[in-house]
């Protein structure tokens, strides 16, 4: 399992209005090892572990690539830390959706696939 350590940066906050709040990454080389999409993933963040549901892909908003992540039970701001973060198996292929009601209701679905 490859392991990344990436730096937490802010970003549009589209997950927070849809009650999915993210952290945003670097991408870096992670494009050289991961496809598009979302993953299950474990976030490491002051030695306590978190599972979270990353997504690496083009954002609703805007063409270019994001690598992002809503971290399970977790509440903190944590902008300008690092994380380190494993990747587990893809959850779904990238998917374009309309509006953020159709973003919020599939995400729902990827947790339940996650938990």
């Amino acid at each position: 399992m490859k392991i990344f350590r990436r730096k937490v940066k802010q970003g549009s906050k589209t997950g927070n209005k849809i009650g999915y709040p993210t952290i945003n990454l670097n991408i870096g080389s992670f494009a050289d090892h991961y496809k598009s999409g979302v993953y299950k993933c474990e976030v490491i963040l002051d030695n306590a572990s978190y599972i979270g549901a990353l997504y690496f892909g083009s954002k609703l908003s805007h063409k270019s690539a994001t690598l992002e992540i809503h971290i399970i039970k977790y509440n903190g701001h944590i902008y300008g830390q690092y994380v380190r973060l494993k990747v587990g198996k893809q959850i779904r292929g990238p998917k374009k959706f309309t509006n953020l009601d159709e973003l919020k209701k599939q995400i729902g679905i990827d947790l339940k696939s996650i938990v």
